[in-house]
């Protein structure tokens, strides 16, 4: 009997080994033939896949979360919808390749696509982060490989399979989105360790990210979130009780930039947490915080079963009468030190609360706070004083201080001047190779023909006529010369595989 199994599972094993080869193989094709197009053509392409899901929004969040049982219907819904409305279109006025030209340093940039992309997918946002990944790489001419979390096989597969339909229906290459369906270990780490792999998007769990920097192949990775938010004195505390609790309640708690430990100036703590029960919260004694601990983290380590799942239903777990409706646990923390388990990441709605005496107190949590996790992530401030705000920033590792707003919609561009995206870089505090929001521009380089410069770039530099590349006035080469320069790239991606 144990021999039967042993067997079945080599198999197992050996088959998702080999599916990995074949996938990198196919979208070696695909990538070959994405690299002809030109960028006008691959954003049409984009356009049209995305157009293609869009009514699809609902039913893939329905399957997302009964598969996964993670997380809100109405929320994915969300998601899904703005992964399909604003990826094709937020990047329009963007050069993703073709030809550019920079008059001031005399240089001519020609777009290379990275070839062939590796997308780690998460459990927490499976489909949109599909979508997001695959749209990116149609408008950048990328083939993409998916390695989904296991949990969500089933509605990511389908979703994938249903991408590349739509692929083929507006004219793109077979296998230019191909999926892994039997996500091992072992065969996700073939993937990355590839030499066929050209870059890899890691979005998931730290483990799997450390995995993806360690393969041997360029890597854009994200770390873990564990976000701190301040509320001053000086805070309009309706509006700050409302925007922490419509972040903390959105998909369940699970996004990685939810709220996870509230930090209240004394001065306006109780006042700030009756308002955070009107809006919905339930404000927890420190009986039915230590039972909330408990069952959130057994002996110290967390309890999985909490992500993405509602306030009441955790709360009845853990032995505590609230509403059906709540939509937060407000959990106090009398006395914060390092290693306290409510200090952690929790993506769920459970909200850590701190009583502080001013900022600087405020600031010594937050530090405790990133001995777990999070670093380089986000953290929020609530403040009428913008030099608060400025202060609060600049004293802690975190690369997006969202101000007076929602950490979940802004730290992503909903209303602020951040960049819109479903991959959050890290930075070097985070362990990260980018502190910026994952775009479509990171798929792409730039190689640089340099004509001759008098003064050189530090003369342009000193006289101020230089203008950063990115911000170069695009191409006006004859479009003959555009398309033999883009030819010779084609032929040369050709040759490197």
């Amino acid at each position: 009997m144990s021999s039967s199994k042993s067997i079945h599972l080599a198999d197992h094993d050996l088959a998702a080994l080999q599916e990995a080869r074949v996938l990198l193989a196919n979208a070696q094709h695909a990538a070959a033939v994405l690299a002809r197009w030109t960028p006008e053509e691959a954003k049409r392409v984009a356009r049209q896949v995305a157009a293609a899901l869009l009514p699809r929004a609902e039913f893939y969040a329905e399957w997302a979360v009964r598969e996964c049982r993670i997380g809100k219907v109405t929320d994915k819904i969300a998601k899904n919808e703005l992964a399909c409305t604003l990826t094709p279109t937020a990047w329009d006025n963007v050069a993703l390749g073709g030809v550019r030209r920079n008059d001031a340093l005399r240089i001519v940039e020609i777009g290379r696509p990275a070839g062939v992309v590796v997308g780690l997918s998460n459990s927490t946002s499976p489909v949109a982060t599909i979508l997001f990944k695959t749209i990116m790489c149609l408008m950048t001419r990328n083939a993409l490989v998916i390695s989904p979390h296991p949990v969500a096989l089933g509605c990511c597969t389908e979703v994938t399979r249903e991408l590349q339909a739509a692929i083929e229906q507006a004219g793109g290459p077979a296998n230019a989105v191909q999926i892994l369906t039997r996500p091992t270990v072992e065969a996700t780490g073939a993937l990355m360790r590839d030499p066929r792999t050209d870059v890899i998007l890691a979005t998931g769990g730290t483990p799997m990210v450390r995995a993806a920097y360690g393969s041997g192949n360029p890597a854009i990775g994200v770390g873990s979130g564990n976000v701190p938010v301040y509320v001053d004195a000086s805070a309009d505390i309706e509006a700050a009780a409302s925007l922490i609790i419509t972040a903390k309640n959105f998909d369940h708690g699970s996004p990685c930039s939810a709220p996870s430990v509230l930090m209240l100036h004394a001065g306006i703590a109780q006042p700030m947490q009756r308002a955070l029960a009107r809006h919905g919260a339930h404000v927890c004694t420190e009986q039915e915080a230590l039972q909330i601990q408990s069952y959130a983290f057994p002996e110290g380590k967390f309890n999985g079963k909490v992500v993405g799942r509602p306030a009441c239903e955790i709360a009845l777990a853990a032995g505590v009468q609230v509403p059906a409706d709540c939509e937060a646990l407000v959990c106090p923390i009398v006395n914060p030190q390092a290693g306290h388990v409510l200090l952690k990441e929790k993506l769920s709605p459970i909200l850590a609360c701190v009583v502080v005496q001013d900022i600087d107190h405020a600031i010594g949590v937050a530090r405790l706070m990133l001995q777990h996790s999070g670093a380089g992530h986000t953290s929020g401030i609530h403040s009428g004083s913008a030099e608060q705000a400025v202060y609060w920033g600049a004293a802690l590792d975190y690369f997006r201080v969202v101000v007076n707003g929602s950490t979940v919609h802004d730290s992503t561009g909903g209303n602020t001047g951040l960049p819109y995206t479903f991959t959050i870089g890290t930075g070097y505090a985070g362990k990260s190779s980018v502190d910026c929001n994952v775009g479509p521009e990171l798929l792409v380089n730039w190689k640089r023909v340099a004509f001759p410069l008098p003064g050189g770039w530090a003369g342009a530099m000193a006289s101020g006529a230089a203008l950063p590349a990115a911000s170069g006035t695009l191409s006006t080469l004859t479009p003959e010369l555009q398309a033999t320069v883009l030819r010779i790239v084609q032929e040369e991606l050709e040759q490197l595989r």
